[in-house]
């Protein structure tokens, strides 16, 4: 994927990954579980991607960067408090 759709996506899903990482988080709670915890969201990620009907790239190509993401928001979401530890 090019750079512009790249960021377009992120841009995009942002509200719902936000959505996510705090309702994953509430659904495991406590630390240590960050994996279990990425990998809960990856799943749904993947789900909703397979059951769309239109022509999409790999999710492979693009995971990464929403993996980045979600990283990036759970250590602000840490750093601010809005995660207790």
């Amino acid at each position: 994927m090019q750079f512009l759709a790249i960021l377009k996506l992120i841009i995009t899903i942002l509200p719902l990954l936000i959505d996510a990482v705090k309702a994953i988080e509430d659904a495991i709670p406590g630390q240590g579980k960050g994996e279990m915890k990425l990998a809960a969201i990856r799943t749904v990620v993947e789900s909703a991607y397979e059951a769309a009907d239109e022509a999409l790239p790999k999710i492979e190509s693009f995971w990464p960067v929403i993996q980045k993401t979600i990283s990036g928001l759970v250590s602000i979401f840490n750093a601010s408090g809005i995660f207790k530890k």
